[in-house]
């Protein structure tokens, strides 16, 4: 009994959650990759320096290779936040989605819980006039 309740209940839904995969998020494999410029570690490499040319044109290089790695820092940064921001929208939604599709369950369930109610109360009014019928029949 309880098996049928719980089916009939899921057949009530069935409607309402065929329309929420149509609005749904896109999976994981639809969402974009970072587009951060990754820092070229080759950039910098220690090298001999002969002269101060060397060095400036060394020191140039690190300032523009710490420049990368900040912009890239600050890239990846902001693209985690985004996915995190994205990821709690997901479940906030998935989560109200939930709700919602319960609550009808619960309703659904209620109401034919309602009618069981009902179809049972009534054949048992049927079965006590028959007994009452059966018993007249048995006095004559």
């Amino acid at each position: 009994m309880v098996r049928q309740i719980a089916f009939a209940a899921f057949l009530a839904c069935v409607p309402s959650m065929a329309g929420a995969q149509t609005t749904a998020q896109p999976d994981g494999a639809g969402y974009a990759d970072p587009h951060c410029a990754k820092p070229q570690m080759n950039l910098v490499n220690p090298g001999v320096w002969n002269n101060s040319d060397a060095v400036a044109s060394y020191n140039l290089k690190v300032k523009k290779f710490n420049q990368t790695v900040t912009a890239y820092d600050s890239c990846m940064h902001a693209y985690i936040d985004k996915a995190n921001r994205d990821v709690k929208a997901i479940q906030e939604k998935a989560n109200a989605d939930l709700k919602q599709i319960t609550e009808r369950a619960n309703v659904s369930m209620k109401v034919i819980q309602d009618k069981i109610s009902l179809a049972v109360a009534d054949a048992k009014s049927v079965g006590a006039a028959l007994d009452q019928q059966t018993a007249k029949l048995r006095q004559r």
